[in-house]
């Protein structure tokens, strides 16, 4: 029987998971990461693209085209937040020290 091969994302999934069940601390820093990260996001979002106006036509039609994909990266990374940060608690509670 051919083995199923593994995508990236469960294999770096899972690692992840092995690591801050080592420790906690770990997952600390990476929702740290994955926090500011989504702060900037939602920050250039909020304060930048709304007043920049480009003056070319193709540049408003690629940037029209792009504005949905906009509010989905601090979406995602807002999921690898709460993510990392869920992973990080029940490592501290279960016990496991740096």
């Amino acid at each position: 029987m051919v083995g199923i091969s593994k995508s990236g994302a469960e294999r770096y999934g899972r690692m992840f998971a092995q690591l801050t069940d080592d420790s906690w601390l770990f997952g600390a820093m990476v929702t740290l990461v994955f926090l500011v990260m989504t702060i900037c996001l939602s920050y250039s979002i909020i304060f930048y693209l709304p007043l920049y106006q480009p003056t070319a036509e193709s540049v408003i039609a690629v940037m029209t085209t792009l504005r949905p994909l906009m509010f989905v990266f601090p979406v995602i990374t807002a999921g690898l937040t709460f993510i990392a940060g869920f992973r990080a608690v029940k490592s501290f509670l279960n016990g496991k020290k740096v």
